[in-house]
């Protein structure tokens, strides 16, 4: 059989495809394996105020994140600390980013590709301007605060969505042209493990019309779209369908991945069905090898029939865990190498 590049054989699992093999789906593109199906890149819009000492850094909307321990050294908002208490106050509150001066997208997208250290023929480029609404609402406002606003005054919220996403639209074309990407990125996590945070007439009402426009020029130049959503992303999915979402990331074993797989055949794939809290090695940190490696194989076999699957494992750990660099490497590499066989491929 005639060698696939990573590339192809990831943009053939879209909507469903059956890939030659199962990808494995380089989330940050820097995992060590040998083939990486896909890198993200894209260009930072507004002047970005620099970190702090602390690592703790200030966002464009005049929220402070701060990476802490229980997130592996993420950032997040800063606890009970919201900057709006009161949605109809959004207007006094926020003030429009300042503007980079140097928006030469051409340029961008030359670095960027440098940065990354891209091979457009072998790897897939993700690109997007990552703004998600619910999350946006959530650190503006807390889960509680964005949650009775939605309920008691809808039509407020979604005119802070809108004159965000006024920010961003002009944006889409420039970025479409220059990056010229395979797939186009968006997300939110709108969803808890065993639930989405409301409803699906809500999510019809106020999110999916944003949605729809953060991703209407990608599906008018037919390029697929993947969407991060973390939890039990069920009840959304027809939605997500309906503006042109191909791939979802993570797909969580909280989902009933096999089923959605039946459900929704030839229209969405699944990119993980390995939630790490439910694969900490026992004894950990001591740990078998080949148990580790036995139980990223069942996940493939269990999920790979048919295709619309795609690996992808991702061990989080304490900040400064001495073992975690390891385990990373042995259950990615595991996932690549075995995922190039269940199909029978060979190059």
């Amino acid at each position: 059989m005639a060698r696939i590049t990573p590339k192809e054989n990831f943009l053939r699992l879209a909507g469903g495809g059956h890939p030659e093999y199962v990808p494995y789906f380089t989330f940050m593109g820097n995992e060590p394996i040998p083939e990486v199906s896909s890198k993200s890149a894209g260009p930072q819009i507004f002047v970005q105020p620099p970190p702090n000492e602390d690592g703790s850094f200030t966002n464009v909307w005049g929220v402070t994140n701060y990476p802490n321990q229980e997130t592996a050294g993420s950032a997040m908002p800063e606890p009970d600390v919201f900057i709006l208490d009161d949605i109809t106050k959004w207007a006094d509150v926020l003030k429009k980013p300042a503007i980079r001066d140097d928006l030469d997208f051409e340029a961008m997208a030359k670095a960027d590709f440098e940065r990354i250290e891209i091979n457009r023929d072998e790897t897939a480029l993700r690109t997007g301007l990552f703004f998600g609404p619910w999350m946006f609402l959530v650190s503006l406002m807390g889960f509680e605060g964005a949650m009775v606003s939605m309920a008691e005054d809808p039509e407020t919220v979604k005119e802070l969505f809108d004159w965000v996403t006024n920010m961003y639209e002009p944006y889409y074309t420039k970025v479409l042209d220059a990056y010229k990407p395979d797939i186009w990125s968006i997300g939110d996590d709108t969803c808890t493990e065993r639930a989405p945070f409301f409803s699906v007439a809500m999510y019809r009402d106020i999110f999916k019309p944003f949605y729809t426009r953060f991703a209407k020029q990608a599906m008018e130049r037919g390029i697929p779209v993947i969407f991060h959503i973390c939890g039990f992303v069920e009840p959304f999915i027809p939605e997500m369908i309906d503006f042109g979402v191909k791939y979802i990331e993570p797909a969580q074993e909280t989902n009933d991945i096999m089923s959605l797989k039946d459900q929704y055949k030839g229209q969405m794939s699944y990119l993980g069905a390995y939630d790490w809290g439910k694969h900490v090695p026992r004894n950990y940190p001591n740990y078998d090898e080949e148990e580790v490696r036995q139980d990223v194989r069942a996940a493939i076999d269990k999920y790979s029939p048919g295709g619309a699957f795609g690996t992808l494992i991702w061990p989080v750990s304490y900040v400064g865990d001495p073992k975690i660099d390891d385990l990373k490497k042995l259950v990615w590499n595991e996932a690549y190498e075995y995922g190039k066989k269940v199909y029978g491929y060979t190059d």
